[in-house]
């Protein structure tokens, strides 16, 4: 038996669905500030679910790729 899912796939798994509703959150804000505000507070969950990027060099540069990957380029 196949079992197949009618959620969207995520774009990347490791963060999860609920950083993808919020990025998909963030990408709908027209204000710019509150986008940036609500970006950030992403990005620190998106280091708090992965502290083992904390040890890559200049982690928080590579959780803003994530972040736009994720957006798909829109933040």
């Amino acid at each position: 038996m196949v079992i197949t899912s009618t959620l969207p796939k995520l774009v990347i798994s490791e963060y999860g669905r609920n950083i993808q509703k919020m990025v998909d959150h963030a990408i709908t804000l027209k204000d710019r500030e509150e986008r940036n505000k609500v970006a950030q507070a992403i990005i620190n969950v998106m280091g708090q679910l992965n502290p083992h990027l904390r040890d890559v060099h200049d982690f928080k540069h590579k959780l803003w790729d994530h972040i736009f990957i994720i957006s798909d380029f829109k933040l």
